[in-house]
């Protein structure tokens, strides 16, 4: 017969395993998915930044950045030949959500609304405390508007591609390579003298490289090719001559020219000094000839938009810098008054209460681009739409 004591160990070990497979059944996943009692829900759960979002970026082509659910995101560029892909992961927390990338770039996401999102982007090494290399707005899109995602049905050829580069052939330049972007590039002594002031230079992700406004042997608007060399990078022509841009010890860029049978190693053609421009800056001048100058006689006047939209609505461009529009953003029936400032192909009025308009030359078109307070001429308009001026 038992004693009382060891029957109350018998009934606590029978109780002891009975109780393991529950404990284990809990802190199992589920479906996959961690259990709640020991992740929480928002480290699998996107919550309202699930999706696809549009960033119009500085090096003039659009990242469009899927975040999933499970902790997981990608990013590639639209506008650009490359066809890489960034992968990562998130962590979200409550209204912000923070995604670290393959390259070590670590991004932080914010609502603005249902539709609109902030990115600021800390480069590799730095932390979230320092200033941010990159803050821009993004704009949610439909999942079916990015052309690279889309696959052909069964027995449906796709539509082809023009001049696209293989892949496997393209150059090994990092996705966010601080070369990436447009670069203005002094031309008006030495070799390069010429009548425009400056030429601009674009290098894209995806290897190309492209100049406007050079008047050198008649090269105006070519493709060439780049490539990094550790901290340079060197932009070949087809007419065989080479361009190394690279940084000054004492800050700064400078772009050597050299000619087809030059080696890099001896002193260049030509010396200029290059600086780093945004693309609203410069990416006008890449548009294949089509470029044109505005002038004053060009924007005076009242421009309406193209297509019939609910409410009367207008912009009025007079003398002296003075311009107004209507509806006002108070309500009423009066209308708010601005400054416009005219650029070369475009006119940026700036209204009352700190709003902005841009109307500018979108070829064939003349396009309207709103700007909100808050919002910088060369962030993401919050509508765009086309105008045409009544007479």
């Amino acid at each position: 017969m038992k004693s009382p004591l060891s029957h109350f160990l018998c009934r606590l070990s029978f109780v002891y395993l009975c109780l393991i497979p529950a404990l284990f059944a809990q802190n199992e996943p589920n479906n996959g998915e961690a259990g709640p009692e020991n992740v929480q829900p928002e480290a699998m759960d996107p919550g309202p930044f699930y999706g696809f979002w549009e960033f119009q970026e500085p090096a003039g082509d659009k990242a469009v950045i899927i975040i999933k659910r499970g902790g997981r995101l990608s990013c590639f560029w639209t506008g650009t030949r490359t066809r890489a892909i960034l992968k990562g992961s998130w962590q979200r927390s409550g209204d912000q959500l923070t995604a670290y990338w393959e390259n070590d770039q670590v991004d932080v996401f914010k609502k603005l609304g249902d539709n609109a999102i902030e990115r600021n982007s800390f480069g590799p090494g730095k932390t979230l405390l320092d200033t941010p290399s990159l803050t821009v707005r993004g704009i949610r899109i439909d999942s079916r508007i990015p052309g690279s995602l889309t696959v052909p049905l069964d027995g449906e050829r796709p539509e082809p591609e023009e001049d696209l580069p293989d892949p496997q052939n393209a150059p090994a330049i990092p996705l966010n390579n601080a070369f990436i972007g447009y670069w203005k590039v002094d031309q008006a002594s030495g070799l390069l003298s010429s009548s425009e002031p400056a030429f601009y230079l674009r290098l894209t992700r995806g290897g190309e490289a492209y100049v406007a406004l050079r008047r050198w042997e008649g090269d105006q608007a070519v493709r060439g090719s780049w490539q990094v060399d550790g901290e340079r990078v060197i932009v070949t022509w087809p007419n065989t001559r080479r361009d190394v841009l690279e940084p000054l010890p004492n800050g700064g860029y400078q772009l050597n020219s050299f000619r087809p049978r030059d080696k890099l190693s001896r002193s260049p053609r030509n010396t200029a000094k290059a600086e780093k421009v945004i693309a609203a800056d410069a990416e006008r001048y890449f548009d294949a000839g089509t470029f044109s100058r505005l002038t004053v006689v060009d924007i005076r006047g009242t421009w309406i938009p193209d297509e019939e939209i609910e409410r009367r609505e207008y912009i009025s461009i007079e003398g002296w810098g003075n311009a107004f529009r209507y509806p006002p953003a108070a309500g009423g029936d009066g209308n708010d008054p601005g400054k416009w400032r005219l650029l070369t192909d475009r006119v940026v009025i700036t209204w009352v209460d700190g709003s902005k308009d841009v109307i500018r030359i979108s070829f064939p078109d003349i396009v309207q681009e709103s700007y909100p307070i808050s919002e910088p001429v060369t962030g993401t308009p919050s509508r765009t739409i086309k105008v045409t001026r009544s007479e």
